[in-house]
């Protein structure tokens, strides 16, 4: 199918706000007003996802990493432009499923879609999709302003990712192999995100933010490194996906990634107001340390020091 083909059949469906005009143009008009936020997201396959995953869950996925970025910059999503290369081996039945679940998972962010690319790829499926969010305050959250003080808080938990992997990659070592699935395999191809009244919660209360998604002790020290500060975070305090009986589990959970949460930190004078506000829109957050004098990461499990190990979660490049 030619590409102007899968425009008109698949994606111009989705786009139907005015700016989009009906994806028949090289450029599409931003209907956000007021303080705007913008992220990007890229996905190949083979790196972030596997060539058997079910391709809706892919399209879900790709989402759901740019929304993560927006909610932790106390942003809601809004509109979306994508960039598609896909490969003549996947048939025009994934690509009818791709657009679908992509228009779904938008549309469950209150996103839409306006504009994008596609093109063949002789290689693996490559995604990128850019989405911007109107910014609930006056300008983004940034991770550069954690103050010395601020509690840490940490939406969701982490490692569900990690435990969906290990049952992959247990499975493909079986002589007879199958369809996979269960909770930790859904997990890994779709992450659980906080919900949409995070966003209102970052830019009410949140000193500093980001997504938790490369893996949680290296993105907490990249917060620390942006503002200049220290961060401690006491492990003993950190939701683990299924929970965590010793030291090594944790280390491993908090380095591997793909969780998608929010990590943010805010004044301790806010703590009881922000409990009582995640309590009351469904979010699940703990406090899971405190910004420090000094720089870089430190570690904590009852009341003793714990190193950092080697790898603290996923490097780019």
């Amino acid at each position: 199918m030619a590409e102007k083909d899968w425009i008109a059949r698949y994606f111009a469906p989705l786009a139907q706000g005015q700016g989009a005009a009906g994806l028949k143009d090289d450029v599409a008009q931003l209907g956000t007003s007021g303080p705007v936020a913008i992220t990007t997201d890229a996905m190949v396959e083979g790196v972030h996802f596997l060539a058997s995953d079910p391709v809706d869950t892919v399209a879900r996925k790709l989402v759901r990493a740019n929304v993560s970025d927006l909610l932790a910059s106390g942003a809601e999503p809004a509109e979306a432009l994508l960039t598609l290369g896909w490969p003549k081996a996947r048939g025009e039945a994934e690509i009818a499923a791709f657009a679908a679940a992509l228009g779904d998972e938008l549309a469950a962010w209150g996103a839409q879609l306006i504009g994008g690319d596609t093109v063949t790829n002789p290689q693996g499926l490559f995604l990128s999709l850019t989405l911007t969010g109107r910014c609930l305050s006056d300008a983004p959250v940034r991770r550069t302003t954690a103050k010395t003080g601020d509690s840490v808080w940490l939406t969701g938990c982490v490692g569900g990712a990690a435990r969906g992997w290990d049952v992959l990659c247990e499975e493909a070592a079986r002589p007879a192999k199958g369809v996979v699935s269960g909770p930790w395999v859904d997990a890994y191809r779709l992450p659980t995100l906080p919900p949409l009244a995070t966003a209102g919660l970052v830019a009410r209360h949140a000193s500093a933010a980001m997504d938790v998604s490369d893996g949680l002790l290296i993105d907490a020290r990249s917060l620390a490194g942006a503002s200049g500060v220290g961060l401690e975070i006491d492990l003993g305090s950190v939701p683990f996906a299924g929970g965590a009986e010793d030291e090594a589990e944790m280390l491993k959970l908090a380095t591997w990634g793909d969780d998608y949460q929010v990590l943010f930190t805010a004044a301790e004078s806010r703590s009881e107001q922000i409990a009582h506000e995640a309590s009351e829109q469904g979010i699940q957050l703990a406090r899971i340390g405190k910004i420090m004098a000094g720089s870089g990461l430190s570690l904590g499990l009852k009341g003793k020091k714990i190193n950092l190990p080697e790898t603290l979660g996923f490097e780019h490049g």
